[in-house]
């Protein structure tokens, strides 16, 4: 996972760990923890809804969520 590049496509569209928290239904420590690597990793539902949310093309999810 790339925490950076995750970072970077939520500040792009205005979002926060609050509203991103809120669009995947999970709380925003879950959501800090999945970030940190310290609990789990995002399901494909979550990246799916990222993607659309975004605006992200397939490479740009691999970048993310595959490195």
């Amino acid at each position: 996972m790339n925490k950076e590049l995750f970072k970077y496509f939520q500040a792009l569209n205005r979002d926060t760990g609050k509203s991103t928290a809120k669009a995947l239904n999970i709380t925003q420590t879950t959501l800090s923890s999945r970030l940190n690597g310290s609990r789990g990793d995002f399901t494909r539902a979550e990246i799916a809804i990222l993607k659309q949310r975004w605006h992200l093309t397939d490479e740009q999810c691999s970048k993310i969520f595959l490195n």
